[in-house]
């Protein structure tokens, strides 16, 4: 056997998804529906999905928090990861979706070149191709395991891009809701097995 079992899970709502700001490396908490998306993931995960045996994080404070909701006491601390981390945009971050497109042509330069970077920020390809290591590495490590990875919308969505249609870019169709669950099986070929399911956040 050689496939492994991740559950994708994109961080609970902060302030800058409200302002539609990319907050890339940027450190930010949860705001108050952030955190109440994060915590309705704790029984979603022990009803659903209990077979888990190890949990990752992007080490920025937002999916960390929303790890605690994925674990919960029942799977344990999720180990921090590195290689999980938002997609940084370096001068440009914490920039309004708007303006990027309209004063800096951000969505234009990536869509032309996915080697292109923003000073002190990352390129496409460099996203996928840290996202596609870490994946990989924690693949290997958890063989014939169920696994829950959460991380950040566009650092996913990429990597889902790459693995799915071989391509980083365009990566918008695998964009994750605040605290959406995705079930991936990675072997020989990738299968996709549901995409940002929603129905813990019902009510909210």
């Amino acid at each position: 056997m050689t496939e492994t079992t991740i559950y994708l899970v994109r961080h609970g709502q902060i302030d800058a998804n409200v302002d539609r700001r990319w907050f890339g490396s940027t450190d930010s908490n949860l705001n108050a529906q952030g955190l109440q998306q994060a915590d309705r993931l704790t029984a979603l995960f022990q009803e659903q999905y209990p077979a888990i045996t190890a949990s990752y994080s992007s080490p920025l404070k937002r999916t960390m928090r929303t790890a605690k909701g994925v674990t919960g006491d029942f799977f344990g601390p999720a180990s921090a990861h590195p290689g999980l981390r938002e997609y940084a945009i370096g001068e440009l971050e914490g920039t309004h979706f708007d303006v990027l497109h309209a004063e800096h042509q951000f969505f234009d330069k990536i869509a032309a070149d996915a080697d292109y970077a923003p000073g002190g920020g990352e390129s496409v390809n460099q996203v996928r191709d840290r996202m596609l290591v870490t994946l990989e590495e924690l693949r290997v490590r958890h063989v014939g395991e169920e696994i829950a990875v959460i991380s950040h919308g566009a650092a996913m969505a990429i990597a889902l891009a790459t693995l799915l249609k071989g391509s980083a870019y365009p990566f918008n169709d695998y964009h994750m809701d605040n605290t959406g669950v995705s079930k991936l099986v990675l072997g020989k070929t990738p299968k996709l097995v549901f995409f940002n399911r929603i129905t813990h956040l019902e009510g909210l």
